[in-house]
């Protein structure tokens, strides 16, 4: 008897232990940044991090470092992101249309730059 109560309390402590499955808009968000995540390796050091809310991409940068970037290569940078953005959001939200947003911003959460197109 007390082993089949110890075994129950077990099994509750281990379910009560199990992370919450991910919500749809948060895998949805979590594929978006995977998608644009290779950029940070590519623009290091100048992109910092991601963050997908909705139809907005923000992408946190060093304002300093993306100050001394060449201009061919920022302008590069820039078209990536949308580029991959809208084919991230796109893929998961098949069908749909919406005014997607890249934001480039500093460390204070400034906006540097912010370019929409429509999907």
């Amino acid at each position: 008897m007390k082993a089949a109560r110890a075994l129950a309390a077990l099994a509750a402590l281990t379910a009560c232990s199990q992370p919450a499955p991910q919500s749809a808009a948060g895998a949805a968000a979590a594929r978006e940044i995977a998608a644009v995540q290779p950029m940070k390796k590519a623009y290091n050091p100048v992109i910092t991090g991601f963050d997908a809310k909705g139809t907005t991409l923000d992408i946190f940068v060093d304002a300093e470092q993306l100050s001394q970037m060449d201009e061919p290569v920022e302008d590069k940078m820039k078209a990536e992101a949308l580029r991959r953005w809208r084919a991230a959001w796109t893929a998961n939200y098949p069908g749909k249309h919406a005014t997607l947003r890249v934001r480039l911003r500093n460390y204070f959460g400034e906006t540097e730059f912010s370019e929409s197109a429509k999907v």
